[in-house]
């Protein structure tokens, strides 16, 4: 049991969090009924009420869910209270990397309920701030950020390099990474052409753009010529819900990559978003951009074959 406790708490350590802030933040080491010895999340209201408790695996579990509640325990904003005298504020997507940014004395906040779980009503807690938003590299935490950017525009993204090993801020920090300078690269986009733009410098030097395509797909208004057929919603949503994996053989997750030519498979499957990701030429794609290409048929095909 001590062994684990230690564990527990030096795998805190190496993903930066101080012990000023686990005390601040009152994280322990406690025990759950149900997965046993875990690490306890106390969540506060904007005041500093106790709400309830959230509570982490040891990391040393490949168990899911990674994290459990308190009967009770609903969508909150974490750090909400310590963010009232701060003139800029890091949104991330987890607690641990909420921990992690205060440990390095950079006031955040996060959605207890992970990265779609951004309310509107919490807009007021960041009037008159900056606000970045540096989220996990991967589809979720890109819908994540472009979500938020629905209700405050001007906020600035900071993007996570995409580097073995390295998916979220905590991973970033833990290897050296500074996160300080990585937050000032982060930037606003003033329209959808600004994101257009920036998507091609990226991919010009082979840069991932899944924020960017997140982005687009949310903001954007197709423009046609000769009114052509307009999908409803539903047949989108069936066809881009069409199981990937019945279209590509892959193999641990993983396949050759479908837009580029390549000897070792980096065309990764993501069960949970049904996207797929290269992370050699860095394409993002659904079942319809899958189809498209495996069968050489245009989008208006690919839609009409998935649905027969």
């Amino acid at each position: 049991m001590q062994k684990n406790k230690e564990y527990m708490l030096d795998w805190l350590c190496k993903r930066k969090v101080s012990d000023t802030v686990l005390q601040d933040f009152n994280i322990h080491i406690g025990t759950h009924p149900t997965i046993g010895e875990c690490i306890v999340i106390p969540v506060h209201d904007e005041h500093g009420n106790f709400l309830f408790n959230k509570y982490r695996r040891n990391p040393l579990s490949e168990e899911k869910p990674k994290y459990l509640y308190d009967i009770g325990g609903k969508v909150t904003l974490y750090g909400a209270n310590k963010i009232k005298e701060s003139d800029t504020v890091l949104v991330t997507e987890g607690e641990l990397d909420c921990l992690t940014a205060w440990s390095a004395n950079i006031p955040a906040v996060t959605s207890t309920g992970g990265a779609l779980s951004f309310q509107r009503e919490w807009v007021s807690f960041f009037e008159n701030k900056k606000v970045i938003l540096c989220f996990d590299n991967d589809s979720s935490g890109a819908d994540g950020m472009v979500k938020i950017l629905s209700s405050l525009p001007k906020a600035h993204i900071a993007f996570i390099p995409l580097q073995p090993g390295v998916k979220d801020i905590s991973d970033f920090v833990s290897r050296g990474g500074d996160l300080h300078a990585l937050l000032k690269t982060a930037r606003c986009f003033s329209d959808i052409e600004d994101v257009r733009a920036d998507r091609s410098e990226r991919l010009a030097v082979w840069l991932p753009t899944v924020f960017h395509d997140a982005y687009l797909s949310y903001f954007e208004k197709p423009v046609t010529e000769h009114a052509p057929r307009v999908y409803r919603g539903d047949e989108l949503e069936y066809a881009k819900a069409y199981p990937i994996h019945n279209i590509v053989k892959f193999t641990a997750n993983k396949a050759p990559c479908l837009w580029h030519k390549e000897k070792t498979p980096s065309l990764h499957y993501f069960k949970d978003t049904n996207k797929v990701y290269c992370f050699g030429c860095g394409k993002l794609g659904d079942a319809i951009d899958v189809f498209m290409a495996v069968n050489n048929v245009s989008f208006k095909e690919a839609i009409k074959r998935i649905r027969t």
